[in-house]
């Protein structure tokens, strides 16, 4: 007899969707982090004069904080996917993060030294962060990316490439499929090349290892891809005293606009491989050394594009009654950088308008510098990143 999931699993299912609700984050989320935030953070009891329970248990705290940050900014499936790219990447120096800290409460109960802080973020500086690793990028504007880099083991051997017809079956390609787990890692979608041959052209100027940029641009867009990165790389054995080493040139252009998004080459020393280490004539550590700028590079305009528009507060201070609300909103509805307007609210004699944005803070902020609106003036600064106030003064 098929058993029922017992009241425990019933308890679980329901935690996690909670957590999903409550952990992926509306636009309105996004924003907010000049706000303090509270954490806990803890670490067992040590011996006299071994590890310092208090500095564990701190730094615990405020890396608590920064996932608490994260948890806004991200959707919780893109926290859960990319948590170790995270951990390596952001929660490794929870330091860099913060801007103040206070104690709130510390000390041991149970054999664990337990510190509660108070904390504000640098906002921009986790945003920035996150913009370099890709990870604000929506699925649709994550960039697809096809390699096209030929390969070479040795001076006097030939070139390998994998758009090559009939392609040589089960051949390892070492470079293209380490470059592509990095830029993957990056926010970047690489295309695998397993699937692309079915749709790949046969004619044969396309049956080359060393693509022109024209060659490289059209075949990017057969394959339905954003970006193609085109290049070539070997691996030069040791000589006459030289160290062996993994040398190659690569260079990203748009499908779209045929523009160069980036340009990098270096070399590497090949280290000695161990007796149980795989000998990959370097090429891994190669595209280490050349994916990063690569990657900056193709993620560069789809950045640029994610950045706005974005939902900001416009809150408003000595308001008298709805009227003046009404007054204020058409004020905003003329001004070229307010896309919309989402929300209104009146509490006492303050309002509060979420407005997306598409300019600056700056721009919005001026528009309501010493305007009048007929039956009063306003004046308006700013208040963190995400806040214009806007003050109402009646006319004399």
């Amino acid at each position: 007899m098929k058993r029922l999931p017992s009241p425990t699993s019933w308890a679980a299912v329901a935690f996690c969707l909670l957590f999903l609700t409550i952990y992926s984050p509306s636009p309105a989320q996004e924003m907010g982090l000049d706000r303090s935030l509270v954490a806990s953070g803890t670490s067992p009891m040590t011996k006299q004069g071994s590890a310092d329970p208090h500095k564990f248990a701190l730094e615990e705290a405020l890396r608590s904080a920064v996932e608490q940050a994260l948890g806004r900014l991200l959707p919780a499936e893109t926290v859960v996917r990319f948590y170790p790219l995270l951990l390596n990447r952001i929660l490794k120096q929870p330091m860099g993060y913060v801007q103040d800290y206070h104690i709130i409460h510390e000390g041991e109960a149970f054999g664990l030294y337990r510190v509660t802080v108070q904390t504000t973020l640098h906002a921009e500086g986790l945003k920035r962060d996150l913009r370099g690793l890709g990870l604000f990028l929506a699925a649709s504007e994550r960039p697809r990316v096809v390699i096209m880099v030929a390969e070479r083991v040795d001076a006097e051997d030939s070139w390998r490439w994998w758009w090559q017809v009939p392609s040589p079956q089960y051949q390892n390609f070492i470079f293209t499929a380490a470059l592509a787990k990095i830029i993957s890692a990056r926010g970047l979608v690489p295309l695998d090349p397993t699937l692309l041959m079915d749709g790949f052209p046969e004619d044969p100027i396309y049956q080359e290892p060393l693509l022109s940029d024209t060659q490289g641009i059209e075949l990017a867009k057969a394959l339905g891809a954003h970006v193609v990165v085109l290049g070539q790389v070997s691996s030069q054995p040791a000589r006459a005293g030289a160290p062996a080493m993994a040398k190659g040139s690569l260079r990203a252009l748009s499908a779209h606009s045929g523009q160069t998004l980036a340009k990098v080459s270096g070399a590497v020393e090949v280290q000695p491989a161990g007796k149980s280490e795989v000998f990959d004539q370097g090429f891994t550590a190669l595209a280490q050394r050349l994916a990063p700028h690569l990657a900056d590079g193709i993620l560069a305009p789809f950045v640029s594009l994610s950045k706005a528009p974005e939902e900001i507060t416009v809150q408003v201070l000595g308001v008298r009654s709805y009227g003046d609300l009404i007054l204020i909103k058409q004020h905003l509805q003329q001004t070229p950088e307010v896309k919309d307007i989402r929300q209104i609210q009146l509490k006492s004699d303050s309002g509060l308008f979420t407005v997306v944005l598409a300019g600056s803070l700056d721009s919005l902020r001026r528009a309501f510098t010493e305007q009048d609106l007929g039956s009063f003036t306003t004046s308006a600064g700013l208040s963190g990143e995400d806040r214009v106030i806007v003050t109402i003064h009646s006319k004399r």
